[in-house]
């Protein structure tokens, strides 16, 4: 099979082929043309011509996990990690936002009932997640879950619903993402889900996140609401969404600015010229610039932020996700440097009020009140350290990786209100 339907919604709107040597090609409907339908991707603007490999690719590419996740998918499907369209053509039933592809002629599967992980079944699906990923056993038969999300974390998405987890097989669309740890790096799940409440507190939007552990074996992973679902009515409804690398036309491969990615300047392009209400998603997204350094988030590259497409107020800057504190992890060999530059520094401790004002720049913002929206921000975040923590449930509030956290904070506060108070 050379080719795939691609779906937003309910609506096929193009077709991705396979083409010689691994490489992709993406066109659009020549009906979706006629009726000016909406584009699949903000580096993908409707037209009659077909987009080639290079244009095609990031959109495509940014649907798919990475990493070692990624790697085991490919092994267990017999196939290379960079093969895209073989993977997408496994995996791809429900992707993030509103994207499905299915293979040609084929519709996106008819509505299913959710099948509700009893007993140790939700044990067993997680346990065996690392190795068998999007497999899922029932009744002694093996099925491949068409669902892909983005990042390099092990993660499946799942419905939520009185406090019982199900599998959904892509319809009715998944609520909620479990996230399991990685075993590399103790506390991650206290670590991620007192991030994104501390961001909150803060009074930065940020996704919502509950740790939880299995019933019947204790293991531990972080059930996160998807931001990109709409459920104030029924049906729940997928909202059309990317992240900034896929938007901007860079390949997985470029998501960090050190390897050629997108900078700061770049996304507040995008934002300038995309965004429903630019001024407001500009300011978001230098706030979220800041909080990654206070909290020591040195991962923060351009796939961990994101546009959502439709529904209120679109388009505009996603809630912050995947805000974890890397610098927590002093034994492990993580990055000590920014993923994102600050006025083009990336070592926290040697951003300056020089480098806050060239940032303001990228910004459209004026220097001296983006320096006080900095140190406003860092104030906040300190005053949040104790009502964040006190409200967690005590099994995670009580991991020592908090304890590094808030000393990370402290330490990063404080460096962000040094340089807000320099001399200009």
């Amino acid at each position: 099979m050379s080719l795939l339907d691609v779906y937003l919604h309910a609506d096929r709107v193009g077709t991705l082929e396979r083409r010689d040597q691994g490489r992709i090609r993406f066109a659009y409907d020549e009906a979706w043309v006629e009726r000016g339908g909406r584009p699949l991707s903000l580096s993908l603007p409707v037209r009659e011509e077909p987009y080639a490999d290079d244009a095609a690719r990031p959109f495509f590419a940014g649907l798919l996990p990475e990493g070692e996740f990624l790697r085991t998918l490919a092994r267990n499907f017999a196939v290379s990690a960079g093969n895209a369209f073989t993977l997408l053509r496994e995996i791809a039933g429900e992707c993030a936002g509103a994207v499905s592809l299915t293979a040609a002629g084929t519709p996106p599967p008819a509505r299913r009932e959710p099948q509700w992980l009893e007993g140790d079944l939700l044990d067993r699906l997680i346990a065996d997640l690392p190795e068998r990923p999007l497999t899922f056993e029932d009744d002694g038969t093996d099925e491949v879950l068409r669902l892909s999300l983005a990042g390099a974390q092990e993660k499946l998405p799942v419905m939520f619903e009185d406090d019982r987890v199900g599998i959904t097989r892509g319809n009715p669309p998944s609520t909620h993402i479990i996230k399991l740890p990685d075993g590399r790096f103790d506390g991650l799940v206290a670590n991620e889900h007192f991030c994104l409440r501390l961001a909150a507190a803060a009074g930065l939007d940020a996704a919502r996140t509950t740790p939880r552990a299995t019933a019947v074996t204790g293991a531990e992973f972080l059930l996160v609401e998807r931001y990109d679902r709409d459920a104030s009515d029924e049906p729940i409804r997928r909202l059309h969404q990317e992240d900034f690398c896929q938007a901007l036309g860079f390949v997985p491969e470029l998501k960090y600015q050190s390897d050629g990615g997108p900078d700061a300047a770049a996304c507040a392009g995008l934002i300038r010229r995309e965004s429903s209400v630019p001024a407001r998603d500009l300011a978001a997204f230098g706030d979220a610039l800041i909080f990654n350094w206070i909290v020591g988030n040195h991962d923060a590259h351009s796939k961990n932020y994101s546009y959502v497409l439709e529904g209120d107020g679109a388009p505009r800057m996603a809630p912050l996700y995947d805000l974890v504190s890397t610098t927590a992890y002093a034994y492990s060999r993580l990055s000590r440097r920014l993923a994102m530059k600050v006025g083009g520094e990336n070592r926290p401790e040697y951003v300056r009020g020089r480098h806050l004002d060239r940032l303001a720049g990228d910004l459209g913002a004026r220097p001296q009140s983006f320096r006080g929206r900095c140190r406003a921000l860092a104030e906040r975040a300190l005053a949040a350290l104790e009502p964040a923590r006190g409200k967690m449930d005590p099994r995670f509030a009580d991991h020592p990786v908090l304890d590094r956290i808030e000393e990370q904070v402290r330490r990063g506060a404080g460096q962000v209100i040094d340089a807000a108070d320099e001399p200009v």
